[in-house]
């Protein structure tokens, strides 16, 4: 799923596309068509506010867009643009309920203005409404079917329902269209990785660090193929980098990383990044489990039996019967003194 810095720089983007081309008054389908010649474009003057507003937000300077957008959009109350524009500061900001306000208002303006579905659809997909979501991306679309961004952006949505076939298809037409950014072939690696193209996803994560060498998507994405393929410590490698950029917001690579010191046999380094994992996860029984390993193996027995009733327990709840067969197997081995096989 794109992070909030990620749905931003792609705004950044979407806004500078549509600021280089012109504004075609009420013309369905063009993303990022003004809503009509009376209402979207009040004044010419390029000292107005919104086009204040305008270079404001591309200097990331929210807060203060917004302080700017407040007055005019009081005075030009259906001037979608300039609702769609504060829509977008809100979400940067964190704002998205205000966000969302902002796009319905928006839209109920202007119902053909496929940016404004598109920019909601990303909002509505980091809220975790993913149903919302695709509808706003799918209407995107169909409003602009060249809109390269509403592809990449449906694909988000696909893959965060593991719809990861109508993923792909939607990143291969992004590409298609244009798109070009490391975190589109990085997700495009990811996708690929999980419907067994292995090789073209390796050929996209290494595209996408090309591109930009520090991308989170595609050293996560990288990293999450060299598992699959037992390459650990190349795994390992891009996990470094990626914890690094960002400690707070690495849960999951922490417990990735210490499953691949696990399989290397790096049991205590394993202990530390699922001691992390397991303090920021309690409720998640993978990260129990993956701790048993590496106590058992440090010589912990009580301490892996204990992990494993819990893990057990956590499957159990959430029905997943193989899982729970698999960590009954693992007390089994552990109590006859042996290692428990991950």
């Amino acid at each position: 799923m794109p992070t909030a810095r990620l749905v931003s720089l792609r705004r950044l983007a979407a806004l500078a596309v549509l600021c280089a081309g012109s504004f075609v008054a009420g013309s369905p389908g063009a993303a990022g068509a003004a809503p009509d010649a009376a209402a979207a474009t009040p004044a010419a003057d390029e000292s107005n506010g919104y086009t204040q507003a305008q270079t404001l937000f591309h200097d990331r300077k929210f807060k203060e867009a917004i302080a700017v957008l407040d007055p005019y959009v009081a005075t030009h109350p259906r001037d979608a643009r300039a609702l769609v524009l504060r829509g977008d500061c809100k979400a940067d900001l964190g704002d998205n309920p205000g966000a969302l306000d902002d796009y319905n208002s928006a839209i109920k303006i202007e119902p053909e203005y496929a940016y404004a579905y598109v920019t909601r659809c990303e909002t509505r997909l980091v809220l975790d409404d993913m149903r919302g979501a695709l509808r706003d991306c799918d209407t995107a679309i169909r409003l602009s079917a060249s809109d390269g961004l509403a592809y990449e952006d449906r694909a988000d949505v696909q893959f965060a329902l593991e719809a990861y076939d109508l993923a792909l298809s939607d990143y291969d037409k992004a590409i298609e269209l244009g798109r070009s950014s490391a975190y589109v072939f990085a997700a495009r690696c990811d996708t690929e990785r999980l419907t067994g193209k292995r090789e073209r996803a390796k050929a996209d994560c290494e595209k996408a660090l090309a591109i930009d060498p520090k991308s989170r998507r595609g050293l996560w994405a990288r990293a999450r193929l060299a598992i699959v393929e037992t390459r650990y410590r190349d795994a390992i490698g891009d996990l470094n980098a990626y914890i690094l950029q960002d400690p707070k917001k690495s849960d999951v690579a922490y417990y990735f990383r210490a499953l691949t010191y696990n399989r290397i046999q790096s049991y205590r380094l394993a202990l530390e990044d699922i001691e992390t994992y397991v303090k920021r996860r309690p409720d998640d029984p993978d990260g129990y489990r993956e701790r048993a390993v590496a106590s058992a193996a440090t010589g912990d027995k009580a301490g892996a039996l204990a992990d494993l009733a819990t893990a057990l327990k956590g499957y159990r709840k959430a029905g997943d019967r193989a899982a729970a067969d698999r960590v009954s197997a693992m007390i089994e081995a552990v109590r006859a003194g042996k290692s428990p096989a991950p």
